[in-house]
């Protein structure tokens, strides 16, 4: 990435290609020749596979000196290319093919999932802060998750089970589930996410017991002139019958600890869900699909003749209903199966289900459980009679 391995005329080029998307005025310099491109997409290579292979870069911070050479490389890529759009004609066929794979280079970093970003997101609204509004579209590694908060990913990691169990404060669902939403297609992410929140539970119960035991020793030391109860209570522990009762108590406290909540009441399984609305006749450069609008439940429902998906994700395997209820309360079923946890799309693919004419109060109901459901208990849940507070079940409505 070292910018002596550029020509003196790609560097003209580059810097041109910065003056356009920065609206600012510059002479047209003289294009490079063909072979002068190749360290450009060589850079453009190890920055996009830094990035990719490397998930946890941003998650301990701020650190300019690994995530700055890489968006630098990103930008020059985007550069380049608002150049060769402006310079290079098709005819000139040696450039064109030389552009090439700067082109494909740079739609691939498109693709990368900057939410890893996150903690970086001041240092990255610095960079934006430098580039006009109307070309910020251009720059998908510095807008992408750039509105969350740098220390979203953390909190997430300290609050994961509360918003999975959704009894996390109202602050923190209404700041941290849209992160969440947002991320959760990198799955590696994720997982990473998941495992982090796992070792930090882990590490504040180890904090809980060595604070015990730490208060059960003042407590001895407090106990020392009442001789014998210590003692006593030990020589019980040691006989096998008692001993083994405690354990199993202790244990049957663990697993009711782990599928209750703080109120005793069963804990709902972790599901968040979104509906993914593609419009008709919008298209991103170079023809391909736009991205869906992601809506969440409660947001406006989706208009006639467009297409729609449900994509909702998991945190343990569970059974899955959805149905399509119209205006006068019918119920369609649309798919039901026993899924793993993870992301999951219905439907699947490339296939859409279309709004053909809303005559308006109808929905689309998921249900998620534990276990598999009886028609009677199913129809309770589509119908809202099942109380989500004492049943180990999810119901989400989307409005169409």
């Amino acid at each position: 990435m070292k910018e002596q391995a550029f020509s003196s005329a790609l560097r003209r080029f580059l810097e041109y290609g910065r003056e356009c998307l920065l609206n600012a005025s510059g002479d047209v310099p003289p294009l490079p020749e063909a072979a002068d491109f190749e360290p450009l997409a060589n850079m453009l290579a190890r920055a996009r596979d830094a990035f990719a292979g490397d998930l946890t870069l941003g998650l301990g911070g701020e650190d300019s000196e690994i995530i700055a050479p890489l968006l630098a490389a990103f930008n020059l890529g985007g550069y380049a290319c608002e150049a060769a759009d402006r310079l290079i004609d098709a005819t000139d066929q040696a450039r064109d093919a030389a552009m090439k794979d700067v082109y494909s280079l740079s739609d691939d970093v498109g693709d990368l999932p900057f939410g890893r970003l996150i903690p970086c997101n001041e240092f990255r609204r610095a960079l934006l802060g430098q580039i006009p509004q109307e070309n910020h579209f251009l720059f998908p590694w510095l807008t992408e998750c750039v509105q969350f908060d740098s220390d979203s990913l953390e909190r997430i990691i300290q609050a994961w089970d509360e918003l999975w169990g959704r009894t996390a404060p109202r602050d923190d669902a209404e700041t941290l589930v849209p992160v969440l939403t947002t991320i959760q297609s990198d799955t590696a992410l994720m997982d990473l996410l998941k495992s982090e929140a796992r070792f930090h539970a882990s590490v504040m119960r180890a904090a809980d017991e060595l604070a015990r035991r730490q208060h059960m020793a003042r407590a001895r030391r407090s106990a020392a002139d009442v001789p014998g109860i210590i003692d006593r209570l030990v020589s019980w522990f040691r006989i096998p019958a008692v001993s083994g009762a405690v354990a199993l108590v202790l244990m049957a406290g663990v697993y009711f600890a782990t599928q209750t909540d703080k109120d005793g009441r069963p804990r709902p399984i972790g599901v968040t869900a979104e509906m993914l609305v593609h419009h008709d006749g919008l298209t991103v450069r170079g023809g391909a699909e736009s991205e869906p609008d992601v809506r969440k439940p409660g947001d406006t429902p989706p208009g006639e003749g467009d297409a729609i998906q449900i994509r909702f994700m998991l945190e343990k395997s569970a059974y899955v209903y959805l149905y399509h209820q119209d205006s006068a309360g019918r119920l369609e079923p649309l798919f039901s199966d026993r899924l793993d946890e993870g992301i999951h799309i219905f439907p699947d693919g490339e296939k859409r289900m279309r709004i053909v004419r809303s005559e308006g109060n109808e929905t689309i109901i998921l249900v998620a459980s534990e276990k598999a459901l009886s028609e009677s208990e199913l129809d309770k849940a589509l119908h809202d009679a099942i109380d989500e507070t004492t049943a180990q079940l999810v119901v989400i409505h989307f409005q169409l």
